[in-house]
């Protein structure tokens, strides 16, 4: 027990001293330049037939559906943690490995689902972990090699250190929705936001009464069909824009199922460096299935918004 102890805690110091070295954005340069270094895991999230067609040399593959799972009818959820421990060991990732998440590259969209892989590792504890800007479409763009031979990395063990702090639950939700210290962050278009439309598994329209909207589509973008990320001084100047402060004691992003809610708070936690950041995994779908919790709407012509409570 007392070495099983020691190695752990080793390996969270090692994977904490690896997050000095990495930034949450990584270049296709800087990438390309560590596909030799075994401590670094190169993870593909994109489909499995794009994968097995082409990917980063050295790379393992999860499809971004295994990193949500559906509780109670809701969608996007966390899946348990001891699921997602065993997943990742059997990438051959453990608490020492800095990990770089790959995804598709094409549109904001698609950044959404690195961005909740990462959150996901960082809900989970691993702090060594980046997503490569410009996902696999900017590395091709960018000419760097690519592979289409099979990875079979040796299986690992992956420790979870649960960091409750970036996590909203819909209790959290309803517990603070009043509380001036602490701000909702909209992340959804703004026909989604004004109440004029809905996602399907949402019981009505809406959003969380005195929620700000920072659309994720405004974070990122698109040059020669490949999606970067905004620098830091441009998504600061947004949130400003937005009304959003900058110094709150908590924010918390939502969508509809935790998508596009997981670029939010990328932007806001990891690269604007707002204290305090978490993220409504359930989002809107999970706050509906109660009637008796309020949504907001924007009625078209009325130019205010009205509290609707149950719908």
């Amino acid at each position: 027990m007392l070495l099983r102890t020691a190695f752990i805690t080793t390996a969270l110091s090692f994977a904490s001293s690896l997050t000095m070295a990495f930034t949450p954005l990584v270049s296709a340069d800087w990438l390309n330049n560590e596909l030799s270094n075994k401590s670094v895991t190169v993870l593909d999230i994109r489909d499995a037939k794009a994968f097995e067609e082409a990917h980063v040399p050295g790379s393992v593959f999860q499809a971004y559906g295994s990193w949500r799972a559906e509780r109670e009818g809701v969608t996007g959820n966390l899946p348990e943690l001891t699921v997602l421990a065993d997943m990742i060991g059997k990438l051959g990732i453990d608490n020492t490995q800095h990990v770089v998440i790959v995804p598709p590259g094409e549109n904001s969209s698609d950044f959404g689902s690195a961005a909740r892989v990462y959150w996901t590792f960082k809900v989970l504890g691993h702090d060594s972990v980046s997503i490569l800007n410009g996902g696999y479409k900017g590395w091709v763009q960018q000419g760097y090699d690519v592979a289409n031979t099979p990875n079979s990395p040796i299986p690992a063990q992956f420790e979870v250190n649960f960091q409750e702090q970036y996590l909203a639950t819909t209790e959290d939700v309803a517990a603070t929705l009043k509380n001036d210290d602490v701000q909702f962050v909209d992340a959804r278009p703004t026909d989604f936001f004004n109440g004029q439309t809905k996602a399907g598994p949402a019981r009505v329209a809406g959003t969380l009464p005195g929620a700000i909207n920072l659309t994720e589509a405004s974070l990122v973008d698109t040059n020669d069909g490949v999606a970067y990320f905004l620098t830091k001084d441009r998504i600061r100047q947004l949130a400003e824009d937005a009304s959003l402060k900058l110094d709150a004691g908590r924010t918390v992003t939502f969508c509809n199922t935790g998508h596009w809610a997981a670029t939010d708070w990328f932007a806001l936690s990891e690269i604007a460096g707002l204290p305090n950041v978490a993220m409504y995994d359930g989002s809107m779908t999970a706050w509906t299935q109660d009637p008796d919790r309020p949504v907001q709407t924007e009625r078209r012509g009325l130019g205010k918004l009205l509290g609707v409570f149950g719908g």
